[in-house]
């Protein structure tokens, strides 16, 4: 079959660029986990946070571990830069409080990544990254790519 060239103002797709939401989520989860007590050290209240065997809807099966979760959510216009630093800005930089956490519980910094087309990214700055290493975190990545239409 011949490959014919047509002329067209049409966009197909549209390829590269920034990713379209981002969400940053602290999460802490434990066996032993009490939202209570993580929210004193933290000095703030979770999005959401369970302890382990709770029930998190009625019909479901109980948690298998504690979880405390903060999360800042970002939209197409804000870049992910500015996202992680709001999340971070409300964390104490205590390092004694970090260190008593990373004792007790796993620490993660979860990234939502939605997007459509592809090749779309987001940077980290080293800033950023050093402070998430200081609090023992690990870096999670969910990355969620739907069709044009989705």
């Amino acid at each position: 079959m011949p490959f014919r060239l047509v002329k067209t103002d049409q966009v197909l797709t549209q390829v590269g660029g920034d990713v379209d939401e981002v969400n940053v989520t602290l999460a802490l989860y434990s066996d032993e986990l009490e939202p209570k007590e993580v929210s004193r050290a933290l000095g703030i209240e979770p999005t959401h946070a369970h302890r382990c065997g709770e029930h998190l809807k009625p019909r479901s099966p109980p948690a298998r571990s504690g979880a405390w979760l903060l999360t800042a959510r970002g939209r197409y216009v804000e870049p992910a830069q500015t996202i992680i630093d709001r999340l971070l800005k409300q964390l104490p930089t205590d390092p004694a409080v970090w260190r008593n956490l990373r004792a007790r519980h796993d620490i993660q910094f979860r990234f939502g990544l939605h997007m459509t087309g592809w090749n779309k990214g987001f940077s980290i700055s080293v800033e950023q990254i050093t402070r998430i290493a200081a609090l023992g975190a690990s870096m999670e990545f969910d990355i969620y790519a739907y069709g044009e239409g989705e």
